[in-house]
């Protein structure tokens, strides 16, 4: 009887985060969500392209609700066992990142008609998402080649630096890559000749989603990075300890999590590309 009681409110805990994110997903996009998507495009809704756009709200939402409670699961089989319970602000994220990487290949994209063409206008970075927004996940692994670098020094120099390190520059590495894989393939997958505000509204999701996987993956890579330098801890003393402690609390909580929701919800109006001719 006593394990009931216990086994019970443990049970309901590990559904919750399923329960609440099935519950997300299956709610209708809001129009006030809509509204945010076509003015951070200052996008035009019409009839041919309002559903396309709301196809992919509910996608993306269904997906990063899948991932951020894969992330609070898998946190909660983590912790229970240890008699905590509580919430990681990485797990989230990283479910987060995976659900978002996950609901790129699963948008629908715009089919062809019976004559298969698609533009043969080149589509470039810097069309989607600033220049600096473009670049800064590699920066972020930057500081992680960096930070890896200096663990191996004080290695050398027989320095006290946790193992850890090195998972967590693998772990800023393999995300850099996924990235840039992802970006690349919304930016170069072919555009079918279709109707001016259909391909506005394809362009305004393309542009939505590179600005999603920046701001998510910068934000994942940073952590990582945090991960590295609290490795670094154990070779330092006195005033460098409390600094790299103080940056990591203020990193950790709130630096991180705000430059990634600023990138990841930046306006950026995109700008059409003359149109070329099509290739059938």
């Amino acid at each position: 009887m006593d394990q009931l009681l216990i086994g019970l409110p443990v049970a309901i805990l590990l559904v919750l985060p399923a329960a609440l994110a099935g519950a997300v997903a299956a709610a209708p996009v809001s129009r006030r969500r809509l509204e945010k998507f076509t003015a951070q495009h200052e996008l035009a809704v019409s009839l041919a392209n309002g559903n396309q756009v709301i196809a992919y709200l509910a996608t993306t939402r269904r997906w990063r609700a899948a991932g951020l409670a894969a992330g609070a699961t898998f946190w909660l089989l983590w912790t229970i066992p240890r008699q905590s319970v509580g919430v990681n602000t990485l797990t989230l994220l990283a479910g987060w990142f995976l659900g978002a990487v996950t609901a790129e290949v699963r948008v629908d994209h715009l089919a062809y008609g019976a004559r298969r063409a698609a533009s043969l206008a080149r589509r470039e970075p810097s069309s989607y998402l600033p220049r600096g927004a473009w670049w800064l996940v590699p920066a972020c692994a930057g500081i992680a080649v960096a930070l890896a670098g200096a663990s191996a020094v004080l290695a050398v120099r027989d320095a006290v630096v946790e193992p850890a390190g090195a998972a967590w520059f693998a772990a800023a590495l393999v995300v850099t890559a996924v990235v840039r894989v992802a970006q690349q393939r919304v930016l170069r997958r072919p555009q079918p000749l279709a109707a001016p505000d259909v391909l506005a509204a394809d362009d305004a999701i393309r542009s939505r989603s590179m600005h999603s996987l920046a701001g998510g993956g910068a934000a994942l890579v940073l952590y990582c990075v945090l991960g590295q330098l609290h490795a670094l801890t154990p070779a330092l003393a006195g005033p460098a300890h409390d600094a790299v402690a103080m940056v990591e609390l203020v990193s950790g909580y709130i630096l991180v999590p705000v430059l990634g929701y600023s990138v990841a919800t930046a306006r950026w109006p995109v700008a059409r590309t003359p149109a070329a001719e099509p290739a059938p």
